[in-house]
């Protein structure tokens, strides 16, 4: 069961709202994100009018954008180095397309995520450099490639690094000192002595602002600015970024432009056959982000990057079925990965580590971090599902607030041949003969106590139902896009009752009811997330799930805000995010 925090806040509630000019769900919203002056406001609600950093404040950005000058000046053969994720395919896409706008001889790469893995490698530069390629800009990768670096700066090419990760290191004594790679120019937010202040951008976004202020280098107008914003918006969201600053003001404006006009043949194909008819950060994370990454989890990422590049309808329908029916393939994959590790650790003594390291031997090594993260919901814990590979043992991991992944495994980094990642989620290989010892050493070393390994659901405010109204639910809107450090408002009422509760839905697994006050108010509600708990205490008040029109319980929910719309008609709905059942 889930813990239930409140936010605090010490204000006048109808001081509050008469300073945001609001309802009380906005103004607790705002207030909790920070926004306590009259300019924090400003800034927060006209994001339309946010003012990013001078690109030329990254150390190197003029280094970069002099040698992509002489290279386009000289008739270079310049490759797009990307990554298999969706922040590598839209990286990878704003400078193709970047690129092609100035008549670049430009192409593009991207490595196989099963046989090459990630990142720019030895190999992979020395096949470049057969092709001919002069000039490699790696995306979304790059800053840990010290090794590959050298090799192509032997064999006399350039190399450009768009990164957003973090460096790797070496420790001397007891510091821990970056490594950058000899590259000709390094743009990346997270080295030090970057220049620039905004370290949250993902790869796509930083693209796109490389390839702007090229242009204006270049004193060129880009043409196709909208497009790669909608691009850099869609990296922003599906990589998980914080929604914040910079990264707000790219998600907004390309989710406005992708539902006022979609300019790209292949997106726009991507979204007909979806069926969408608006779009969200939902429907990008959750659905359009998903098909994109399915190419690099089951084929090659490069098909999405053509995706997005063909001027071709009839290649873009193709290219895009294909990526859908690989997604439906993954998803298959994932749910019956996620019954067999679960099974694995319910018939073991893993359920009752602290840290769950599982062997797999039959999930694929590319959804092992899909799976991870399902698992970790289930079980509240950091989980590492690793897999059984030809050459190795791979896996990936996923960690919860209490627990830095990338530092356990670090403490335990002579047991790998090799680990990446960051504090809530990471990636390894090993020999298998080492699995039992990795989990024997994180969990010996976990200080992770009972009370970690509990979900918190962290509240805004506590509402009478009278507080929600169809205007203060619109009101929320300038809350939007969500995302990391900008999540959906969480909301709580207490001693309410639950009427005309149905099981909905193909599977029967949503819940469908009224939320009732004292006063006789009554607001509609829906819980996709605990089916379970309400037959059990169907069950244990006399009700069947077939026959519970009588039933009338009585309890606390805690709740997101929506809109319900139904033939033209408008009306509040809760989302109930978890449920508690009082005494009857």
């Amino acid at each position: 069961m889930a813990k239930w925090l409140l936010k605090k806040c010490s204000a006048d509630p109808e001081k509050l709202k008469s300073f945001y000019g609001c309802g009380k769900p906005l103004a607790y919203a705002l207030y909790h994100r920070g926004i306590r002056n009259r300019d924090k406001l400003k800034e927060y609600t006209n994001i339309d009018d946010f003012l990013f950093e001078p690109f030329v404040d990254f150390k190197d950005s003029l280094k970069a954008f002099e040698i992509v000058k002489k290279a386009l000046e000289q008739g270079k053969n310049i490759c797009i180095y990307g990554d298999y994720d969706v922040d590598g395919v839209m990286s990878t896409t704003i400078l193709y397309k970047g690129l092609k706008g100035l008549d670049a001889k430009v192409t593009y790469a991207i490595p196989h995520r099963i046989e090459e893995g990630y990142g720019i490698s030895e190999d992979a530069v020395k096949g470049l450099y057969r092709k001919g390629v002069q000039l490699i800009i790696a995306c979304d990768n790059g800053i840990s490639a010290a090794k590959a670096v050298d090799r192509a700066k032997e064999l006399g090419m350039e190399i450009i690094i768009l990164d957003h990760h973090e460096p790797a290191f070496v420790e001397k004594n007891g510091k821990r000192e970056s490594i950058i790679p000899c590259a000709d120019a390094v743009i990346d937010a997270k080295i030090e002595d970057s220049g620039y202040v905004f370290p949250h951008m993902c790869a796509g976004a930083l693209c796109y602002r490389f390839v702007k202020a090229l242009y204006e280098y270049l004193g060129k107008k880009l043409l196709n600015e909208e497009e790669l914003v909608i691009f850099a918006a869609m990296a922003t969201v599906c990589d998980v970024v914080d929604l914040t600053g910079e990264n707000r003001a790219i998600a907004k404006r390309g989710i406005e432009l992708i539902n006022s006009r979609v300019y790209n043949i292949g997106l726009k194909k991507l979204i007909e056959l979806r069926e969408l008819n608006s779009i969200s950060a939902y429907h990008i994370g959750f659905i359009l982000g998903p098909c994109i990454n399915a190419g690099g989890r089951l084929d090659t990422a490069e098909r999405a990057v053509r995706l997005f590049t063909t001027e071709d309808k009839k290649e873009a329908e193709a290219l895009a079925l294909e990526l859908i029916e690989y997604n439906e393939d993954r998803k298959t994959m994932t749910a019956k990965g996620v019954e067999e590790i679960t099974e694995l650790i319910e018939s073991t003594d893993l359920k009752n580590d602290s840290i769950i390291v599982v062997l797999s031997k039959t999930v694929h090594e590319s959804i092992a971090g899909i799976i991870a993260g399902r698992i970790k919901d289930r079980y509240y814990r950091p989980v590492i599902v690793l897999t059984k590979t030809e050459k190795a043992v791979k896996g990936s991991g996923r960690s919860i607030e209490a627990y830095n992944m990338f530092e356990g495994l670090y403490n335990a980094k002579e047991l790998m041949l090799k680990f990446g990642g960051h504090t809530m989620a990471a990636g390894l290989s090993m020999e298998e003969e080492n699995v039992d010892k990795l989990r024997k050493r994180l969990n010996e070393s976990c200080t992770l106590e009972e009370k970690d390994m509990v979900p918190v659901i962290r509240l805004d405010a506590q509402l009478r139902l009278g507080d929600i109204t169809e205007k203060a639910i619109d009101e929320l809107d300038i809350l939007n896009p969500y995302g990391k450090a900008n999540e959906r408002p969480v909301y709580g009422s207490k001693n309410i009752g639950f009427r005309f509760i149905r099981f909905v839905g193909k599977e029967k697994n949503i819940v469908s009811l009224t939320i009732e006050d004292e006063t006789g108010r009554r607001i509609r509600a829906v819980d996709f997330d605990n089916c379970s708990v309400w037959q059990e205490k169907l069950n244990e008040m006399g009700y069947s799930v077939e026959n519970t029109d009588r039933a009338m319980i009585k309890g606390d929910a805690v709740y997101t805000l929506d809109i319900n719309e139904f033939n033209g008609t408008r009306n509040p709905q809760l989302i109930i995010k978890d449920v508690r059942f009082r005494m009857q």
